[in-house]
């Protein structure tokens, strides 16, 4: 009997150890303007704190854009005793996507600005969120 305890406890420790060292769940956002489709990949879901985010460009025929100008902006509009928040957050190109450390210092609603500048053309995308 006291092996058996031993044995489902050990097993419980194991368990509970492996599911605590899992990842959240992935994150995946697909924008669309006219001219380009952005996908926001992430190992985890917008949290506050630090998301690393990689972007991918491509053009509307599925044509990756590797050399591209990209900006990420985040912007938390006023709250009553608290002022408006804006963000630019530095974009580095990797040569297959682009990857940026976005900081979202506080629950609330964030809106995401994506700006992505070629050949002298800019071209915004927005999106939302609540933390």
């Amino acid at each position: 009997m006291r092996r058996i305890s031993f044995t489902a406890i050990l097993l419980l420790l194991v368990g509970f150890t492996v599911f605590s060292c899992t990842k959240k769940e992935a994150y995946k956002k697909e924008l669309i303007s006219d001219s380009y489709k952005v996908v926001i990949v992430s190992d985890q879901p917008p949290h506050v704190g630090v998301n690393k985010w990689k972007v991918y460009v491509y053009t509307k025929d599925g044509s990756a854009v590797t050399d591209a100008s990209v900006k990420i902006n985040g912007y938390m509009p006023p709250m009553p005793g608290m002022p408006e928040m804006s963000f630019d957050y530095p974009v580095k190109n990797t040569g297959q996507f682009y990857e940026s450390d976005v900081n979202l210092s506080m629950s609330g609603t964030w809106q995401i600005t994506i700006v992505v500048e070629k050949g002298g053309k800019k071209e915004s995308i927005k999106f939302g969120f609540n933390l």
